[in-house]
């Protein structure tokens, strides 16, 4: 991605988090997970596609495989006018809708120290080509209690070379580091351009059970 458009997208997502912190769209689907680890808003109009629809496609959609770093939960949404497990195989680089995930994932001890800001940037969507995702801007975030990790923007562009796409991450790790936890949603920059203050907002609703 260019340095002026890559400039671009990140003066897009502080506006849309400045918006998106002044209020709440009361008209929302909450998800919670069966095991009160976590929980997210969506819009009502959005699509929630839960484990068990997700494990008839393999590989699962948005849902990266991560080798040592095992999901043991999760789910994925998308923002299509139609319900479709189809919609979420969509490069998030040209995406029309909004697409995303949330996966909470366990870490064998083998890999537990190799864990790293990058990795937990990508634990939370796919793309179709990993050569195609660029620079990833990152920053601290924290829900309390050390459950501790990110916050990314990450720019990707699509396999042509010129089709580009802004995904929005959640990333943390509870206090032993035996678990990473990941919310992310986005899409191509036309449709987040428009569809923004609604993924920054779903993003942004995620809470972790920093309690269990």
């Amino acid at each position: 991605m260019r340095a002026h458009s890559r400039s671009a997208i990140l003066v897009l997502v502080g506006a849309m988090l400045l918006t998106a912190c002044g209020g709440g769209d009361p008209d929302i689907t909450v998800y919670r997970d069966t095991e009160n680890r976590s929980l997210f808003e969506l819009p009502k109009d959005w699509n929630l596609y839960r484990a068990d629809e997700l494990s008839q496609i393999a590989p699962v959609p948005f849902v990266p495989d991560l080798g040592g770093y095992r999901p043991i939960s999760f789910v994925a949404f998308d923002g299509a006018a139609g319900r479709d497990l189809n919609n979420l195989s969509l490069d998030a680089a040209t995406s029309p809708f909004p697409v995303g995930a949330q996966i909470i994932r366990q870490i064998s001890p083998e890999e537990k120290d190799l864990l790293s800001r990058r990795l937990m940037a990508v634990s939370a969507y796919d793309i179709t080509d990993p050569g195609q995702g660029v620079e990833i801007d990152t920053w601290d975030f924290t829900f309390g209690r050390d459950f501790e990790g990110i916050a990314a923007t990450v720019g990707l562009t699509a396999q042509d070379g010129q089709s580009q796409g802004l995904v929005y991450v959640l990333a943390v790790t509870n206090p032993e580091a035996t678990e990473l936890y990941s919310m992310a949603a986005g899409c191509s920059l036309e449709c987040f351009a428009r569809e923004g203050e609604q993924i920054v907002a779903a993003v942004e609703s995620w809470i972790v059970n920093t309690r269990r």
